[in-house]
């Protein structure tokens, strides 16, 4: 890496009466502060960042970067930060620059690093059975509903039912268990940005 390369700095906070939490990165560090704690990970000793979707009530758009370290805890990074007890300001553009730039330094510095993104394998495979289980339920209920001449009932089933599997398909779909290139990150993981 070049001497004049710019020090990048990304902020945001996950809660709203916690601490920011701070990541810098600099020419061979990733810096971070999360209130009290703070700590200086060299991009080799980088070992596994896992790239997600994780959206909450408040933020449908939510992203996370989880990074593990030899010598660090576990940081995660996300695209969205606090501002009110109900409101979420979305920083995807800035979030994208940053887990681009993370990305970039960790690769050039010649880390053993692995690039995963979407939930572990133990955890996803759960979450597809409980969604297949869901709807076959949930069309077992319709057709009974429409069965017994409730048409009424069917119908709001349906509509409910449909936007619960648009939401649970799109955070299944999304996070699935692979690999990526780091040169390439995978769009789904990311947030879309306007740049």
């Amino acid at each position: 890496m070049s001497s004049e390369e710019p020090s990048y700095i990304y902020v945001f906070k996950p809660k709203l009466m916690g601490p920011a939490h701070e990541f810098v990165l600099s020419k061979d560090t990733l810096d971070w502060s999360l209130g009290a704690r703070s700590g200086r990970i060299s991009y080799p000793m980088i070992k596994h960042i896992r790239l997600g979707y994780k959206p909450t009530n408040l933020a449908n758009s939510r992203f996370i970067a989880e990074i593990w370290s030899i010598n660090s805890p576990k940081l995660s990074v996300q695209s969205v930060s606090s501002r009110s007890m109900f409101d979420v300001i979305d920083q995807g553009n800035d979030y994208v620059r940053f887990v681009r730039e993370l990305h970039r330094r960790v690769e050039s510095s010649r880390a053993d690093c692995v690039y995963d993104s979407g939930f572990p394998a133990w955890r996803w495979w759960p979450a597809v059975l409980v969604a297949v289980t869901t709807v076959a339920l949930v069309a077992y209920i319709i057709i009974q509903a429409l069965t017994g001449a409730h048409y009424v009932v069917a119908g709001g089933i349906t509509l409910i039912g449909a936007w619960f599997l648009w939401q649970i398909w799109n955070i299944v779909l999304r996070n699935r268990p692979r690999r990526y290139d780091p040169q390439n990150l995978p769009a789904d993981i990311l947030p879309a940005t306007s740049e």
